[in-house]
């Protein structure tokens, strides 16, 4: 660097430290954590009433086939992942940002409902996933047993079917990690860093 490029720098005054109305930046972390709650609220909506709906109608194809009792076993299943998403909403509802929270307490509790959400779907194969696809395996087995004298067709039938249930959870399973991925863990950044940034002291 030259004497010139040397003395020009030197001759800079010292970066501003960017100030922003507390307030402000409040009413910004509220209207984000409102629209997230939101999303996340629909979400649980749309999750519970798809899984209790399809109760009735599970009862009903199996009766009107006159279906086995590996059928049914599914039932059991929605009604967990129903109970399981409304017993993690209501928990999670207690920790909800409240209006009377200050900036800090508002960005910690909205980072910890991000990372409730990033933890609820690293695991979905847990919770989720896996006791409906063990559930919806009942039949098929069962079905492969009953008409095991079939051979080779029987089995083939219940490969196609293990198969295809494989293809379609295992999509869904990477449509929630491509979320957390591409919307969580940038989401959980930001907030980690506004609270890191909230925490130092001010000079």
């Amino acid at each position: 660097m030259s004497d010139e490029w040397k003395k020009a720098w030197q001759s800079q005054s010292p970066p501003q430290r960017l100030t922003l109305d507390p307030e402000l930046l409040l009413n910004e972390v509220r209207r984000n954590e409102r629209q997230f709650a939101s999303t996340i609220s629909w979400r649980d909506v749309r999750e519970v009433a798809v899984s209790l709906l399809l109760v009735p109608v599970w009862v009903y194809l199996g009766v009107r086939q006159s279906l086995p009792w590996s059928w049914y076993v599914v039932i059991p299943a929605l009604v967990w992942v129903a109970g399981f998403m409304l017993v993690d909403r209501a928990r999670q509802c207690r920790h909800q940002p409240a209006p009377g929270d200050d900036l800090y307490t508002s960005v910690k509790k909205s980072l910890a409902q991000v990372e409730h959400q990033i933890l609820l779907l690293r695991n979905i194969h847990w919770w989720y996933l896996l006791p409906i696809f063990a559930a919806l395996m009942v039949w098929p087995v069962h079905h492969a047993w009953n008409t095991r004298d079939n051979g080779w067709l029987s089995l083939a039938e219940l490969a196609g079917m293990t198969f295809t249930f494989l293809l379609v959870f295992g999509f869904i399973y990477w449509l929630n990690q491509y979320a957390v991925r591409k919307q969580l863990i940038p989401r959980q950044q930001e907030l980690q860093a506004l609270l890191e940034a909230l925490a130092e002291p001010v000079e």
